[in-house]
């Protein structure tokens, strides 16, 4: 497990604000929010098992899980049809894509590639809250529809 990573202030805040909307996804979401949000949660907690300790080589365990990630995105998104879970996986492909790159091209700078892909997980963490506030607003508008039956 690399820790070395969490000696800064800033993958903290990351992983904070991933917590924070992924547990708001998963406390007040619909089916789907709670699904995208677990996943995308599971996978905040398990790239630090997988990370390379050389900053110099792919990160291959975490592409895995992003893989892992994109497939079930996609799924979801097919299955929802919605379009936050479209976004979603669009942002989660080109964190794949960004993996993928850094493999094809050793030039690039793995720190390059971990700011974009934190960039990323904000557009799927942006895409989730969004989810999560149209699931809330479609609870509350069917509450009001329901008829008092003590009338």
């Amino acid at each position: 497990m690399d820790l070395a990573v969490y000696h800064t202030l800033t993958p903290w805040i990351s992983l904070g604000v991933a917590t924070l909307v992924c547990g708001l996804a998963i406390w007040k979401g619909d089916r789907w929010t709670r699904f995208v949000g677990g996943i995308f949660l599971g996978g905040w907690i398990l790239s630090p098992f997988v990370a390379t300790t050389d900053s110099l080589q792919p990160e291959w365990g975490v592409m895995v899980i992003d893989v892992i990630a994109l497939l079930l995105f996609i799924w979801a998104s097919l299955k929802a049809r919605k379009l936050w879970t479209v976004f979603a996986a669009a942002c989660q492909m080109m964190a794949v894509a960004s993996h993928v790159i850094s493999i094809i091209d050793l030039r690039i700078y793995m720190a390059t590639v971990i700011v974009g892909l934190a960039l990323l997980s904000y557009g799927v963490l942006i895409a989730l809250l969004f989810g999560t506030a149209s699931a809330i607003r479609a609870r509350q508008g069917r509450r009001a529809n329901v008829p008092d039956s003590g009338s």
